[in-house]
């Protein structure tokens, strides 16, 4: 990492307060200066993980890798998932199997949801694991309490049965995609889902028994093809973890914020206009079929990331260019 990123990878243990860096010495071993310093200069590059890091580094210090990184990419979240109504702000668990249909002019995306449907919460999870993926490989390993810190939650056991239920709740729901190309004229269905295999590996003294140190489980999701692919084409949208959730309070301040930040908009990104009607309250995992009160729930939403995120000058409700309609204007800083 270059100096002019502002990270000075001679320096990094330096600022290290001597306790911290004495007991990461204990945990790392004695040479513990120069792997951290390799750490840091391998670790983020260009927003990849160079392969060469988990070859080089020993289990301890790859447990430092996701904190480093943390730093230039706190969270992605693939395109179609940031822009398509998958994710509900108060979800329905009651009904545990539902079907859901969203098209535009290029296809369709129909949601097959088999454990309810999928909240703002799964979707930050969801971003969470993709901001840890790398281009070597489909799998991201993780601790379910290193998980719980940092969707900022404090560790219990009730966490981690919420944890691991939600990422089982994602595993379970599917996705058939249909899209038909103009130039071919063909005509495409694809079945997928965010995962392909999650395995959570924890110690426990016999079958029946309690895990020992819930905490510590291991956790290793493997993305889909179809994910894997679209990560790896650049097809998905940086998320900034502290403001998503460390300064926006509100569902739907934070399901608004992956949805307007995966938009291109026009002149250079810094607007964004779409009509505020039953489809984009669908889109953004609303309940609320009265559009009067959405639109109330909308502009406090729009504020909320305003303030909380300086890259938005504005985002505000205008109205329409027909009689009674509105639309959600968007106002970016130039990148």
């Amino acid at each position: 990492m270059d100096k002019e990123d502002g990270h000075d990878p001679e320096q990094v243990v330096e600022v290290l307060p001597e306790p911290v860096r004495q007991r990461l010495i204990g945990l790392v071993g004695p040479h513990f200066d120069e792997q951290f310093q390799q750490l840091t200069t391998l670790t983020v590059t260009d927003d990849e993980v160079d392969e060469s890091v988990e070859e080089m580094a020993d289990e301890p210090a790859r447990r430092l890798i996701s904190i480093i990184a943390m730093d230039r990419v706190p969270a992605r979240l693939e395109r179609n998932l940031a822009r398509k109504g998958i994710w509900h702000t108060n979800p329905d668990r009651d009904t545990q199997e539902v079907r859901w249909t969203t098209e535009d002019v290029v296809g369709s995306l129909t949601i097959d949801y088999t454990m309810g449907q999928l909240s703002v919460a799964d979707m930050e999870l969801v971003s969470w694991i993709m901001g840890r993926w790398t281009p070597a490989s489909t799998q991201v390993r993780f601790y379910l309490r290193e998980c719980a810190s940092q969707m900022g939650v404090t560790w219990g056991g009730t966490r981690a049965a919420w944890l691991t239920e939600a990422l089982r709740r994602i595993d379970r729901t599917r996705f058939t995609g249909r899209v038909w190309e103009e130039k071919s004229h063909k005509f495409l269905t694809r079945h997928f889902g965010v995962f392909d295999d999650v395995q959570i590996a924890e110690r426990r003294e016999s079958f029946d028994s309690p895990a020992v140190e819930p905490g510590e489980a291991t956790v290793t999701v493997t993305l889909s093809t179809f994910m894997h692919e679209q990560l790896t084409g650049h097809h998905f949208v940086r998320l900034d973890w502290e403001v998503m959730r460390g300064k926006l309070k509100t569902p739907l301040g934070r399901r608004l914020y992956a949805f307007v930040e995966s938009q291109k908009g026009w002149n250079n990104g810094t607007l964004y206009r779409i009509s505020i009607d039953s489809k984009l309250a669908q889109t953004l995992g609303s309940r609320d079929t009265n559009l009067g009160r959405f639109r109330t729930k909308l502009r406090k939403a729009g504020e909320e990331i305003a303030k909380a995120c300086p890259t938005y000058r504005e985002i505000s409700i205008r109205l329409g260019a027909t009689k009674g309609s509105y639309v959600l204007t968007v106002l970016r800083e130039a990148a």
